[in-house]
């Protein structure tokens, strides 16, 4: 059973190294038909960053299960006080510390002149493995790590598939909760009947509930501690 495929992009094309020591040569538009059929396996993708690969497979119908985003984890590791930051350093570490993730707007997997181009994930991935494996904290931040990668994929999918979302409904709610749509400048209806019982909590007659990094934390309910 596969472990972990490590995707990186040359020229036109992909190679795919899987940890049984097999490296797949792909075309381009052969990688979503690969990783779907190895996906049953269960294998974790390891790529530079979820921004790049994962919205193209979400466009042709692929999802996986799990990843590592070596561009979030090198992120967490190189700010971590339990990781010795040494073993996180080669050639390309510049190159990981400045990498940035792609927007919807931007072409990702096969853009020309993407700075990811000039990485090196499999030497990342084992600089990082090493790392997490020396930590004494290796236990949490190897579940932080997973959880970072987890949420790429997440967030992923919310790019691709959107979210539900009406504008009469959301403004049903909001009148719902605070009364009509008010005037430019003024206080919802709601919000303007409770503000004598939110000063009264907060011991201040003449606080803003409309500003409250003004009133925080110097201003608290009576009775809190």
């Amino acid at each position: 059973m596969l472990r972990s495929v490590v995707l990186l992009r040359r020229g036109d094309g992909v190679l795919a190294h899987e940890d049984g020591g097999a490296v797949t040569c792909l075309a381009r538009e052969d990688l979503a038909g690969f990783v779907a059929a190895r996906e049953p396996d269960r294998p974790r993708w390891v790529w530079d960053d979820a921004t790049r690969w994962y919205p193209g497979l979400l466009a042709a119908g692929v999802r996986v299960e799990r990843c590592t985003d070596l561009r979030l984890c090198h992120a967490v590791l190189r700010r971590s006080a339990h990781v010795d930051q040494e073993l996180l350093v080669g050639p390309d570490t510049e190159g990981w510390d400045a990498l940035a993730p792609t927007t919807a707007d931007e072409p990702a997997l096969f853009a020309l002149d993407d700075p990811a181009d000039r990485l090196d994930p499999l030497a990342e991935l084992v600089r990082q493995q090493s790392a997490l494996a020396a930590s004494p904290e290796r236990g949490r931040l190897g579940l932080l790590l997973a959880a970072e990668s987890a949420g790429a994929l997440v967030a992923g999918e919310l790019q691709h598939a959107g979210m539900p979302w009406r504008a009469d409904v959301h403004d049903r709610l909001l009148s719902d909760l605070l009364g009509p749509r008010p005037v430019t400048g003024q206080r919802p209806a709601e919000l303007e009947r409770l503000l004598p019982e939110i000063r009264a909590a907060f011991g201040q007659p003449a606080m803003n509930p409309d500003s409250p990094p003004g009133c925080w934390p110097r201003c608290r309910p009576r009775g809190w501690r």
